[in-house]
């Protein structure tokens, strides 16, 4: 089963390409980032692997800046680099949430049971947008409303806090005045 979505930033000027790509035991997330990020023009190609909305690892480039960033994770939650180290700080998180998609917000919207007006809390690896950098955060999100076609979480993280509404089909539609699913 293939899924595309595509989003406009409102950020910044900007646009994603996603395709999901599913086989019976593994889905495999290819998707190109093209934004201004702080004035500057970065394309941004990130795979991921999942296996039941579960990451396996990430890789991301940056070709113009040279940049890449490559972490994987296995079930015992702890994360290593392309070269097998473990990155200790990181230990705990279950998912990751990189700065320049809503495409991250998924995994633990598609991943969990939700109950009306209940707070979940995920631990996460955000990642920033060009920079590279990680660290691991705590999120909350809070299933709102559930529509015919559609869930609306309330999500918070540090002293940032947005509505998000996803579609049916488990992507964002709406990430007010970040991004919107254009298809």
């Amino acid at each position: 089963m293939n899924k595309v979505a595509i989003w406009e930033n409102l950020k910044s000027y900007g646009t994603e390409f996603l395709e999901i790509i599913t086989s019976d035991t593994l889905s495999k997330v290819n998707s190109t980032v093209i934004s201004m990020e702080n004035g500057f023009p970065n394309k941004i190609d990130y795979t991921i692997e999942l296996n039941d909305w579960f990451i396996k690892n990430l890789s991301i480039e940056i070709p113009n800046t040279g940049k890449s960033l490559y972490i994987e994770t296995n079930s015992d939650r702890q994360w290593f680099d392309q070269k097998g180290n473990e990155i200790k700080e990181l230990y705990g998180a279950i998912d990751i949430d990189i700065s320049c998609t809503p495409f991250t917000n998924s995994l633990p919207i598609n991943r969990t049971k939700w109950i009306i007006s209940e707070p979940q809390i995920f631990k996460m690896v955000f990642i920033t947008i060009p920079e590279l950098s990680i660290k691991k955060v705590e999120q909350i999100y809070t299933l709102i409303n559930v529509g015919n076609d559609y869930r609306m979480f309330h999500y918070k993280s540090g002293s940032f806090e947005s509505m998000i509404k996803v579609a049916s089909d488990g992507l964002v539609i709406n990430y007010p005045k970040l991004f919107i699913r254009k298809y």
